[in-house]
């Protein structure tokens, strides 16, 4: 297994821990693929909600997935604590990307990339992209990065 072609960038935005749990290990006693899209939703909105922005997008932009793609690199096992870094992409007027690696103890365990577009769900349809979006979210990590 290897992270496959999928590039990361030199600087991530946002760091947060998660711990696999029991509900998270399939029949081969392992992180499920399934889990591990959780992990990453997890990740995204602890970002976001750091951020003070609504995935849901109550003030009328949310987000919703548009691509996915995932590609592992190790295993990950019950209680074992993993590390996930984000970082934006890519951003358009109406989309923006994310890139995660998910790593234990320094080891990749998988790297994965979403594209999520900016979304009105009471109206139903796409909107374009909060004019603070990312400014927002990447104030988070200078402000680390002064720490």
């Amino acid at each position: 297994m290897s992270g496959g072609g999928l590039s990361l960038p030199l600087r991530f935005h946002f760091r947060t821990d998660l711990t696999v749990q029991a509900r998270d290990i399939n029949y081969g006693n392992h992180l499920g693929h399934d889990a591990a899209v959780s992990l990453l939703h997890e990740a995204r909105r602890r970002w976001l909600a750091a951020a003070g922005y609504d995935e849901a997008g109550r003030d009328g932009a949310g987000l919703i997935m548009l691509e996915l793609e995932v590609h592992y690199a190790a295993q990950a096992f019950w209680a074992d604590r993993l590390s996930v870094d984000l970082a934006i992409a890519g951003l358009g007027a109406a989309r923006c990307e994310f890139r995660y690696r998910v790593d234990r103890a320094g080891q990749e365990v998988l790297r994965a990339r979403t594209l999520m577009g900016f979304y009105d769900y009471a109206a139903r349809r796409p909107v374009r992209r909060p004019a603070d979006f990312l400014a927002r979210l990447t104030a988070l990590n200078e402000e680390s990065d002064d720490v």
